[in-house]
């Protein structure tokens, strides 16, 4: 084609690094770009700094990897300094060289470098975008506007130090006194270390690396709460195409009280972190999505799945240069959906009991539970409650009209809208119930003295015992089985 050559068309420096801005990071995942650069560096300690000053408010990203020598820092401050189609070692995070610029100016407008490798001289170098909007050159500055923080590394036997000023998406023009753009960053920068907890989780429990946060060493969070009591059911990891998956299915939230609760819930609750968890080479890129495959269900929240593949599968997973997006090759969809299809059933099973302990079987008999669900003519489901139950059947003797319109008016007002308002505002409400172990006082009796009435209506011992004890509630406690007699 070299006969064909005409004009070359070079970028324009200002809407070109503008176009950089775009990418779709938020804070948080653009901490956590800074952060892959540093473990793929195989830096041992990764430190987050921040100060709020208004305008003047700063992020920096500090570590010990092997840091970069001049050359290696300007190449790693081009954009598009490596080829994606490179091999890379599996433990480089990285595939598109464009991490830490595209990172970077998402947030900011000035990105300063500072680099130690052993044996060779600190160095800096720096990007501002309103130097080069104005020059209008792709024009790197040598200039840092802390010495302190040069000096930082400078003292290091090696590693490199990212700073981002000139916060304008975070900050904005906002005065150091501005309370609300102070609380909103403060807020943010919680979030960022709640994620970089859960995006690196397997690196911290490895004890690969530690990250700090305002020098607060974070602590992993698991996502699979391998560490509750009740543990977790694990299924066994399944290989495909060098994409190795587990499911895990969590106890119900009864089991597991409150505070735990809470904490294990992850920042957007039970019901948004069920699905599959995607790694590639232990760092997350998708938390709780079932990938198109599923949808997510209330009774499928105790159903988390572990997907982990190696970077030479990027293309394959279409990584996004962000690393927050990526979907399965077609060839093993079909193998994904079958355990997604079996990790559901088996939370169903248990989200549906509720937790509730379960009981042996009496031979012979039919479980009546004390409510029942039908659907209309019209298609509307109603809940009823089920006139076989013993307790109600008692009730219904003798004709009693007034409690079978009492009846009927509960439930036609079953306050449906009141409970799913309850469960929808906090769930806590409901999936923290727990059921004791042993029957009250008021149960014991109420289920003596409906056995009383069996024996003197002459219904035989054994077939009074069974027709209390295959009812609800008293089936859930087969110690009551001992006090009819």
């Amino acid at each position: 084609m070299h006969e064909f050559k005409a004009e070359i068309a070079q970028p324009n420096p200002k809407s070109t690094i503008n176009s950089y801005r775009s990418f779709g990071y938020n804070l948080s995942t653009a901490i956590a770009d800074i952060v892959d650069n540093s473990i793929s560096a195989n830096a041992s300690e990764i430190s987050i700094s921040y100060k709020w000053q208004g305008q003047d408010s700063f992020v920096s990203i500090k570590d010990n990897g092997d840091g970069m020598n001049k050359d290696e820092l300007v190449l790693a401050m081009t954009p598009g300094s490596k080829d994606p189609e490179d091999e890379r070692s599996e433990k480089d995070l990285g595939r598109f060289g464009m991490g830490l610029k595209t990172a970077s100016f998402s947030q900011c407008k000035r990105l300063t470098c500072v680099s130690k490798r052993v044996n060779f001289s600190t160095v800096k170098r720096c990007w501002d975008i309103d130097f080069i909007n104005d020059a209008e050159e792709w024009q790197l500055l040598d200039y840092i506007s802390d010495s302190n923080l040069f000096e930082e590394i400078n003292e290091q036997k090696s590693g490199t130090l990212v700073l981002w000023e000139k916060l304008d998406r975070i900050v904005g023009k906002a005065e150091s006194k501005n309370e609300s753009v102070k609380n909103a960053f403060y807020q943010e920068m919680e979030n960022v270390r709640e994620h970089l907890s859960l995006v690196f989780h397997k690196f911290i429990e490895s004890k690969r690396i530690k990250i700090f946060f305002q020098n607060e060493e974070i602590e992993a969070y698991n996502p699979f709460l391998l560490n509750l009591d009740p543990k977790p059911e694990m299924g066994l990891p399944e290989k495909f195409d060098n994409v190795e998956v587990t499911y895990f299915i969590l106890p119900h939230m009864s089991e597991i009280g409150k505070e735990d609760y809470d904490k294990t819930g992850g920042p957007l609750g039970w019901f948004q972190q069920q699905g599959f968890y995607v790694y590639r080479g232990d760092r997350l890129l998708v938390a709780g999505d079932w990938l198109g495959l599923e949808k997510k269900r209330d009774y499928a929240k105790l159903a988390r799945i572990a997907v982990n593949f190696s970077n030479s599968s990027d293309f394959n997973w279409n990584l996004d240069i962000k690393k927050s997006t990526a979907t399965p090759p077609i060839e093993i969809r079909r193998e994904l959906l079958r355990i997604a299809k079996m990790a559901i059933m088996k939370s169903a099973k248990i989200y549906n009991w509720r937790g509730q302990k379960k009981v042996r079987k009496i031979s012979n008999s039919n479980f009546e539970p004390l409510w029942k669900d039908e659907i209309t003519r019209e298609g509307i489901k109603k809940y009823k409650i089920n006139r076989k139950h013993p307790i109600i059947n008692s009730l219904l003797t003798d004709n009693n009209k007034l409690m079978s319109k009492a009846l009927k008016l509960l439930e036609e007002n079953v306050p449906v809208e009141l409970i799913l308002n309850n469960q929808n505002e906090d769930p806590a409400f409901h999936e923290l119930e727990k059921h004791s172990e042993t029957p009250s006082d008021d149960l014991l009796n109420l289920a003596v003295e409906l056995y009383n009435i069996y024996i003197q209506q002459g219904i035989p011992e054994s077939l009074a015992r069974q027709q209390i004890m295959s009812s609800t509630p008293f089936n859930l406690f087969p110690l009551i089985n001992d006090y009819l007699k």
